[in-house]
């Protein structure tokens, strides 16, 4: 038992001289299959007429200043960054769209016989960024160096100006659109001025305010006349009180003939430019009024002063309303010539705010007069061709031949094994380990 199953584990073992027979067995052909298959490549890359490609290198620049006048007035793409960006990853497909290379078409002269529609012409170009994405490389393939190096130029040309013309043309389109509000604004700015003028050429504010001042100065006399009279009264009354409780047979005395006059004369706002000086005996009289003719005077006295004061209340009755409607219309004055001038501050601040806006503008657009996509290196015309490549073709056959070989050996191995079988002729285990046939077998 021990011997069959160490029988078995040496059948189920790889061989490796098995795969060495069948190498050795067909090696004429896994010799020459490679070298015939390398020989018909290199006859054939030597029939096949070589492709020259030209290569022009294409740079996008960034604005070499950025200015800013005035902060007030920034693009929305420039909140997040400072510099914007170009968009590298659109010129590639840019060079390779339908209009440039339409264009490039109708721009060969003279044209390759080849190159009849547009399609031809992508067979032959292609775009891509070089190792930095501000650099793009154009190449072009052709039989005839010349050619493609004529082809390359011409394409890079007309893509820098198709590509300024969509991405280079923002700081003169920007100049064209503050050009057109910085007239705007002018307008704006003029015709608020001149609202202006013609609002001061109508206003009556110096006016209204000198009556205002003058009612309220009568207002205030008014008022201070008012309170005097309301003291004068208070002290009449007074006097009287004073009067009234002495005996009504009593005469009346110097002092209370001169207080009385003294009340009479503020009484009617006598006024004196000089201090008047009065001399009397002291046993003299100013008059022969008795006790009540005094009281009855000082009672006249006081209903005059009652009816001065009634008509000093109706006079501010009357001035009251005339005051208010000069306040409103003022204020309304005040108010118009608020918003005229605010009005006109607000243009002019609008108008220098894009006076510097278009002076920043006009400097950006001409430091970018170039264009921010220029043609950094033109294409020469190729001195070596880049196909067919003999040597790389060669090696690449043999290889594929030998392969190919090799496979084609264990597969007519395997078939022949397979009819061998089938015709009742065993294939010793011995024999392809020994390294060949038995001398009384043959494969």
């Amino acid at each position: 038992m021990e011997e069959i199953s160490l029988r078995r584990e040496a059948e189920e073992e790889i061989d490796l001289r098995e795969y060495v027979w069948v190498l050795l067995k067909y090696w004429k052909w896994i010799l020459g299959v490679p070298i015939a298959a390398a020989i018909v490549a290199l006859v054939v890359s030597f029939l096949i007429p070589p492709t020259y490609e030209a290569t022009a290198l294409v740079a996008v620049t960034k604005p070499r200043y950025v200015m800013q006048f005035d902060p007030r007035i920034v693009p929305i793409e420039s909140i997040s960054n400072a510099v914007i960006q170009p968009a590298y990853k659109a010129y590639p497909e840019l060079a390779t769209s339908d209009e440039v290379l339409r264009e490039l078409l109708a721009q060969l002269n003279p044209r390759p016989a080849e190159l009849e529609t547009l399609q031809d012409l992508r067979g032959i170009v292609a775009a891509k960024a070089g190792a930095d994405p501000s650099v793009i490389r154009l190449t072009a393939r052709h039989r005839d160096p010349e050619a493609a190096a004529h082809i390359t130029n011409l394409w890079a040309e007309i893509f820098v100006r198709r590509a300024n013309e969509i991405y280079g043309t923002e700081a003169r389109s920007q100049l064209q659109f503050y050009q057109q509000q910085l007239e705007r604004a002018r307008a704006e700015l003029t015709a608020a001025e001149e609202a202006l003028v013609a609002f001061q050429a109508r206003n009556r504010a110096s006016v209204l305010q000198n009556q205002l001042n003058s009612y309220r100065q009568m207002q205030a006399d008014y008022l201070a006349d008012r309170r005097q009279i309301a003291y004068i009264v208070q002290d009449i009354r007074g006097l009287r009180e004073q009067l009234s409780r002495q005996p009504p047979d009593r005469p009346t005395t110097l002092a209370d003939q001169l207080t009385a006059l003294f009340l009479q004369i503020k009484a009617f706002n006598a006024q004196a430019s000089a201090p008047v000086q009065l001399q009397v005996d002291s046993a003299a009289t100013l008059s022969e009024k008795s006790l009540p003719e005094q009281i009855a005077f000082l009672d006249d006295l006081v209903r005059v002063l009652e009816d001065k004061s009634a008509e000093i209340e109706g006079r501010l009755a009357e001035l009251e309303p005339q005051i208010l409607a000069l306040q409103r219309e003022l204020q309304e004055i005040a108010t118009e010539e608020d918003r005229l001038v605010r009005a006109r501050d607000v243009a002019r601040e609008t108008y220098m705010t894009l006076a510097r806006k278009v002076e920043e503008a006009r400097i950006a657009a001409e430091d970018v007069a170039a264009g921010e996509v220029r043609l950094a290196s033109r294409a020469t015309a190729p001195e070596k061709p880049v196909s067919p490549r003999k040597l790389l073709n060669t090696a690449v056959a043999g290889v594929l031949g030998l392969m190919l070989a090799v496979f084609g050996a264990f597969v007519a191995e395997w078939w022949r094994s397979g009819a061998k079988a089938q015709e009742g002729v065993p294939m010793g285990r011995e024999e392809l380990v020994a390294g060949g046939p038995s001398p009384d077998r043959t494969l």
